[in-house]
């Protein structure tokens, strides 16, 4: 079994951050871009990183394929899709690099969806205290949890 947080757009809330790491037990850390500079003293973690659109000269991809579990996972912030607008972007890189799961960030709308046999969520935005759980279970069915933090935190 494998638990993944996933994080995106934290713009700057580095402290909060890192008191959520540091307070969770996980596998591994999924940050979804819009706050690359947050992740500096977070060495010691495995961390799978993407660029967002607010991450200036930043040499991360704006996507990556992680395979765990056996999931293809698809990371992306987002921006380069146009998911702001359509999912079907995302969905035609998805089908055509067989990822089963896509994360991304980038609206800071919170939420999960099956499309066309592909599972989509988005952890929402960080710097609102937005954040997902998925854990994954070789020939099970993705678990995803969506949190908000306690704004005193």
């Amino acid at each position: 079994m494998t638990k993944i947080i996933m994080i995106s757009d934290s713009h700057g809330n580095r402290r909060k951050l890192e008191n959520l790491i540091n307070a969770s037990n996980f596998d591994y850390i999924f940050f979804l871009g819009d706050g690359l500079s947050d992740l500096e003293n977070l060495n010691n973690y495995n961390i799978k990183k993407v660029s967002g659109n607010c991450d200036f000269f930043s040499s991360e991809a704006i996507t990556r394929y992680e395979n765990l579990e056996g999931f293809k996972i698809m990371l992306t912030h987002g921006h380069d899709f146009k998911s702001k607008f359509t999912k079907s972007l995302m969905l035609e890189n998805a089908k055509n690099n067989y990822c089963d799961i896509v994360c991304s960030g980038h609206t800071h709308k919170q939420g999960q969806e099956f499309i066309d046999g592909v599972l989509f969520i988005n952890p929402g935005a960080f710097k609102n205290g937005q954040y997902g759980v998925l854990t994954l279970e070789k020939n099970s069915k993705p678990n995803v949890e969506l949190f908000t933090l306690d704004s005193n935190k």
